[in-house]
C-alpha cells in the first residue's frame, strides 16, 4: 500500500491545469490524422445525411401551396416519391457516418490505451514508486472510454448538430428573413445558458473522475492487502472507509446529473417557444397577406423549427461529453507527459559482459527535493566475486543493487561495468545480462514453465528443466499432478515462498546472466527451505558477479568482499574474518545472529558428537536437536 509520506504525482489539486481545454481537445483532435480516409469518408457521410435532411422539409411548401391547394395529385404523387428516394439515400450517406465514426471511435481508443500502456512499461522504479496502481488502471480505462464516447457520439454528432444547424438556419434566412427573426428570438438565451453549463459542468465532472479514482485505489489496495485486513479484523472499519468514498462519489455524481437535468427542460422550452412564435406570428402574418406568407411556408417553417429542436436539446449532450473527454484527456495527457527518467543515451552500445562492476563516488536520490539514499559509495566487484551487503533496514542495501541495472540512476559519481559506464549500455542489453531474485519474487497467472520461461521464451523444455533442477525446484515441480504445466494463479499464490523462490532462481539462471543481485531472497522462507534455496544458489553463483544483499548473517559468511552500509554510506569493508576483527556494526550484527549457533557446532564438534560440513548452516534449536537425539549415534 502507498504511504502517507510519498506524493503520486497524480495527486496534485492544488496545481493549475498543465494545458488549457481549448489545447487538449486539440491534441485529442490530433488522433484522427492517422486515420484522415476514415474521416473523410464519415464526414461526406455525416453532410450527405444532413443536405437530404434539410431537403425533405422544403418539398412540403409546394405540396400544400401547389399539390393541395390545387388538388394536381400527380405533384403530389412525384413529391412523394421524391420524399421516398431521398429518405433511402439518408439512410445509406446515415449508415456509412456513423459505421466509419463508431469505428474511428474505438481505434482511437485503442491507440490511446496502448499509448499508456508503452508509457507506464517505460517509467523508472521511481515512478512506480509513487504512482498508485488504482490510479494508472483508472486512466487507462475509464478515461479512455470516455474520450471513447465523445469521439463516437459527441464529435460525430456535434458536428451532425453544427451542419444540420447551418442548414437550417440559412434555409429560413433565405426563405422568410421576418418568420426566420420570431423563429430564432429564443434561441439568444439558449447560446448563453449553453455557455454557462459548459463553465459549470467542467469542474464538475473532473471531480467526479478524481473521486472514482480514489475508490478504484482503495479497491486495488484493499484486493491486495486482505491477508492484512483480516489479521487486525478491521474489516468493518474496511467497509465503513469505503462506504464515505463511495458516499463521496455518490454526491459528487448526483451533483453533476442535477446540473445536466436542469439544462434539459429549459432548452426544451426555449425549442418550443420558437415553434409558438413560428404559428403565431406566421398565422397573423398570412392572414394579413404580408411578407409573401403562405400557409406552406408557415407549415415548412414549422417543420424547420422542429428539425431545430431536436439538436438543439443534443447541444447540451455534445457540452457534456465534450466536457468529459476534456477532463479525461487531461488525466491522460498527466499520464503521457510524464517525463521518462531512464532512456537509452543516444549511441548507446549492446556488448556482452564479463562482469567487472565498479562504483566510483556514487550517490543517488529519489528525486531531486529527497536527500541522498546512498552517499559517496566506492567499490569494485571483479568477475566471479561475490559482494554481499549488509545494514540496518532503510541503510540503502537494494538502492545499490538497483543502480546496476539502472532502476534509478546515480545523481553522483558513476556505476560502471567493464569499464563502461552503465548509463552507455542499451538498456534491453544491459538488464538482459542482469539476473535479479527478489525477497518478494512475483509469478505471474500462467504455468509454471512460462513463469521460468519469462526471461527467454524461446527456451527448450530441457532448458527450462536443467534451470528447475539448479534450482532445486524440479522435485517439487514434478509432484503436481499438471507439473510444468501447473497454473500458479496470481502472483504465485498457490504455491509457498520457498517454491516461489525457487521458481525465481530458475527464472534468474534461465537468462544465463554474467551478474546476478541476490536481493535478500532467503529471509521470509523457513530454515529447511532456506537450506535448499542456499545450494541452488551457490550453483548458480559460480562464475558470476554476485551481489548478494542480505539480513540473515548465514548467507554472507562465505562472501569475497562484504560492505557494511549505515544511513546509506559504507562504515566497513572486508572479509567475514576482517571485520570480526575490526569489530563495529558487523559483529553486533553477528553476535546477535549467529555467534551462539557457531558455539553450539563447535561444541558439538569438539565433543564428537556430530560432523556437520560448515556450509550446512542450521539454527540453534536444530543443533540442540540433533545433539540430544545423535549422542553416539551421528554418522557424518
Amino acid at each position: 500500500m502507498a504511504t502517507a509520506a510519498k506524493e503520486s504525482p497524480f495527486e496534485a489539486p492544488a496545481k493549475a491545469p498543465k494545458y488549457s481545454p481549448i489545447r487538449i481537445w486539440l491534441r485529442l483532435m490530433g488522433y484522427l490524422l492517422k486515420y484522415r480516409l476514415w474521416v473523410i469518408t464519415a464526414l461526406i457521410g455525416i453532410i450527405g445525411t444532413n443536405i437530404l435532411q434539410v431537403t425533405v422539409p422544403y418539398i412540403l411548401r409546394p405540396v400544400i401551396d401547389i399539390g393541395i391547394a390545387k388538388q394536381d395529385s400527380a405533384f403530389m404523387l412525384s413529391a412523394g416519391l421524391l420524399v421516398i428516394g431521398l429518405g433511402v439515400l439518408r439512410g445509406m450517406t446515415a449508415f456509412f457516418g456513423r459505421f466509419f465514426g463508431e469505428r474511428l471511435s474505438h481505434c482511437i481508443s485503442y491507440d490511446i490505451r496502448n499509448q499508456i500502456y508503452d508509457k507506464v512499461q517505460r517509467q523508472s522504479f521511481t515512478y512506480h514508486d509513487n504512482a498508485q496502481v488504482g490510479t494508472i488502471i483508472t486512466r487507462a480505462i475509464s478515461d479512455v472510454n470516455e474520450i471513447q464516447r465523445y469521439f463516437s457520439y459527441g464529435l460525430m454528432d456535434g458536428l451532425n448538430v453544427i451542419l444540420l444547424l447551418t442548414g437550417v438556419i440559412t434555409i429560413m434566412v433565405a426563405t422568410s428573413p421576418l418568420l426566420a427573426l420570431f423563429a430564432f428570438l429564443p434561441l439568444a438565451p439558449l447560446a448563453l445558458y449553453s455557455q454557462r453549463f459548459v463553465k459549470s459542468v467542467h469542474p464538475r465532472w473532473k471531480k467526479v473522475m478524481d473521486r472514482m479514482q480514489v475508490l478504484s485505489n482503495h479497491i486495488q489496495e484493499n484486493a491486495l492487502g486482505a491477508e492484512v485486513v483480516r489479521v487486525f479484523a478491521r474489516e468493518q472499519y474496511e467497509i465503513e472507509r469505503f462506504h464515505k468514498e463511495n458516499q463521496n462519489l455518490y454526491d459528487e455524481q448526483l451533483d453533476f446529473i442535477t446540473q445536466w437535468i436542469t439544462y434539459l427542460p429549459a432548452s426544451a422550452l426555449l425549442a418550443a417557444m420558437s415553434t409558438a412564435l413560428v404559428l403565431l406570428f406566421g398565422g397573423l402574418l398570412e392572414q394579413q397577406g404580408m411578407a409573401s406568407i403562405s400557409i406552406g411556408l408557415i407549415v415548412t417553417f414549422n417543420a424547420y423549427v422542429l428539425l431545430l429542436a431536436q439538436p438543439l436539446r443534443f447541444v447540451g449532450f455534445v457540452i457534456l461529453l465534450t466536457t468529459q473527454a476534456v477532463a479525461s484527456g487531461e488525466r491522460i495527457f498527466e499520464v503521457l507527459d510524464e517525463p521518462e527518467r531512464i532512456i537509452n543515451k543516444p549511441g548507446a552500445t549492446a556488448a556482452s559482459f564479463k562482469g567487472h562492476v565498479r562504483f566510483e563516488n556514487v550517490s543517488t536520490s529519489y528525486s531531486e527535493q529527497s536527500p541522498a539514499v546512498v552517499k559517496d559509495i566506492n567499490l569494485e566487484a571483479p568477475p566471479g566475486d561475490v559482494v554481499a551487503v549488509i545494514g540496518l533496514t532503510g541503510s540503502g542495501k537494494t538502492t545499490i543493487a538497483n543502480l546496476i541495472p539502472r532502476f534509478y540512476d546515480v545523481t553522483a559519481g558513476s556505476v560502471t561495468i567493464d569499464g563502461v559506464d552503465v548509463r552507455d549500455h542499451d538498456l534491453h542489453s544491459l538488464r538482459s545480462q542482469i539476473g535479479i531474485v527478489m525477497q518478494q519474487s512475483l509469478l505471474f497467472s500462467a504455468t509454471i514453465e512460462e513463469n521460468i520461461a519469462y526471461g527467454k521464451p524461446e527456451a527448450t523444455p530441457d532448458e527450462i528443466v536443467a534451470a528447475a533442477e539448479s534450482a532445486n525446484a524440479h522435485g517439487f515441480i514434478t509432484e503436481f499432478p499438471d507439473g510444468y504445466d501447473t497454473v500458479v494463479g496470481e502472483r504465485g499464490v498457490t504455491l509457498s515462498g520457498g517454491q516461489k523462490q525457487r521458481v525465481a532462481i530458475a527464472r534468474a539462471l534461465l537468462v544465463d546472466p554474467r551478474i546476478l543481485i541476490l536481493d535478500d531472497a532467503t529471509s521470509s522462507v523457513d530454515t529447511q527451505t532456506e537450506h535448499l534455496i542456499q545450494q541452488a544458489l551457490e550453483r548458480i553463483m559460480q562464475g558470476r558477479t554476485t551481489f548478494v544483499i542480505a539480513q540473515r548473517m548465514s548467507t554472507i559468511l562465505n562472501a569475497d568482499q562484504i560492505i557494511v552500509l549505515r544511513d546509506g554510506e559504507i562504515i566497513q569493508h572486508g572479509t567475514h574474518e576482517t571485520l570480526l576483527e575490526d569489530g563495529g556494526l558487523y559483529e553486533e550484527i553477528y553476535k546477535l545472529q549467529l555467534e551462539e549457533q557457531e558455539r553450539v557446532r563447535r561444541e558439538a564438534i569438539i565433543a564428537g558428537i556430530i560432523k556437520i560440513p560448515l556450509e550446512e548452516r542450521r539454527s540453534t534449536q536444530q543443533f540442540r536437536a540433533l545433539i540430544e537425539r545423535l549422542t553416539g549415534k551421528y554418522t557424518p
